[in-house]
């Protein structure tokens, strides 16, 4: 664990910022070299998101904290519980690691290394052979920190938006 660093269950009282953790990565996707078009939700948007995860037990939250501050989440749940994952992208058993960021002044300081080794702590604590998540290939920091910690690219999955 580096120093200064310290990671928790979120709690109902920490809503403010785990909404403002989770609403800088689709900031931080829709700049180079993402280029993400997924319209970034207002922070009252996202705490409405959050409010239902907090009180649903099949969701795990995971706070970071750097010498007291939030500087990143991570969320973990059943793969089946994720929409975006079905068929033949979703091996069977699976824990998810359904959400992870950190914030930009935090990036670089190993939290986004330690909420994925939580993630996969209480994936094999949760009786899971198997953890998955997926990330956008041009998102540089998801591609060096995932693979590093065991996660291999089974697939890519490309679209294309028409405008």
């Amino acid at each position: 664990m580096p120093e200064g660093l310290h990671v928790r269950l979120a709690s109902r009282s920490d809503l403010a910022d785990l909404a403002r953790i989770d609403r800088a990565l689709p900031e931080h996707q829709a700049r180079s070299p993402v280029f993400s078009r997924i319209p970034i939700p207002s922070l009252s948007e996202i705490e409405g998101d959050l409010e239902g995860d907090l009180d649903d037990p099949r969701y795990v939250n995971f706070l970071a904290e750097r010498d007291g501050r939030a500087v990143g989440v991570a969320t973990a749940c059943s793969l089946e519980l994720s929409s975006g994952n079905n068929s033949l992208i979703r091996p069977e058993r699976a824990g998810f690691l359904g959400l992870a960021a950190v914030l930009p002044e935090a990036r670089g300081l190993g939290a986004g290394r330690v909420l994925g080794e939580t993630v996969i702590a209480w994936a094999r604590d949760a009786g899971y052979p198997w953890v998955a998540t997926d990330w956008r290939a041009t998102n540089l920091e998801a591609s060096r920190t995932w693979p590093r910690l065991g996660f291999e690219p089974t697939f890519l999955r490309l679209h294309r938006a028409i405008v």
